[in-house]
């Protein structure tokens, strides 16, 4: 058997194997990376979201917006680095909130978005804190808000729309 035609069928066996995971179990597909920010809960969509690196200060740029923090080289692309927490305007929570560990820059990672939004942007974040899924949460009052069985309130953050925002692309001050 060629190396294209195993190639060939080993694809075919994946995408039965995935279809068959997706149709036996499809509310326990994740939809959101869950991550921290100064105290809270916020979540990305997975399909805007792009890769996740490592903590890398960022080279700062003059006449820029405060929670513009600069640019990194990250795979040899060029990425703008944004603060959500300045973005925000998020004050750091006391100790009896929900996430009240000290983050450490060993925690902090940048979040990218996803190649389709056009964005060579990335978020900084406290913490990673993993994947969340729909049937995991119930509904709060507050519009794109969710409560999980932790009874933890997670901020969902509109990626595409955030790219958007003719506020978060305009970073001169």
């Amino acid at each position: 058997m060629s190396k294209k035609e195993a190639l060939s069928e080993f694809q075919s066996r994946l995408t039965g194997r995935l279809q068959s995971v997706d149709d036996a179990g499809a509310h326990e597909t994740a939809h959101w990376l869950a991550v921290e920010i100064s105290g809270r809960g916020f979540m990305f969509p997975l399909s805007h979201s792009g890769e996740i690196f490592p903590w890398f200060e960022p080279q700062p740029i003059p006449y820029v917006k405060d929670w513009f923090l600069g640019v990194a080289n990250l795979r040899g692309a060029l990425c703008g680095v944004v603060s959500l927490a300045k973005y925000f305007h998020l004050e750091p929570l006391d100790a009896a909130a929900d996430f009240a560990i000290k983050v450490t820059t060993q925690d902090r990672r940048l979040i990218g978005f996803h190649p389709s939004l056009d964005l060579n942007t990335v978020l900084v974040v406290d913490r990673l804190v993993g994947l969340k899924n729909r049937h995991q949460m119930t509904d709060t009052s507050t519009a794109n808000q969710y409560r999980d069985q932790q009874d933890v309130v997670w901020q969902e953050v509109d990626l595409r729309a955030l790219a958007q925002d003719p506020a978060f692309i305009s970073i001169a001050q």
